[in-house]
């Protein structure tokens, strides 16, 4: 069985966005992180990209825990 992914939109101050797919395990961390307002909160996408984020330069964050597939 596939591991639950989510999709994540991040807008920061001065209008940037980042949309990144990770487990829901990542996705759990990374809201931690930015819940507490301050510092660099660090993630990994489902591509292998690493980020860092200054959480009090985020605008909003969006998830979609169902992330759908094209095809059969």
């Amino acid at each position: 069985m596939s591991e639950e992914r989510t999709r994540i939109e991040i807008g920061f101050d001065g209008g940037l966005i980042v949309i990144a797919t990770m487990s829901v395990d990542q996705w759990k961390a990374l809201e931690a992180g930015l819940q507490k307002g301050s510092g660099v909160v660090q993630f990994e996408a489902e591509d292998n990209t690493a980020y860092l984020v200054e959480s009090s330069k985020v605008s909003y964050v969006k998830h979609e825990l169902h992330v759908g597939r094209v095809g059969f």
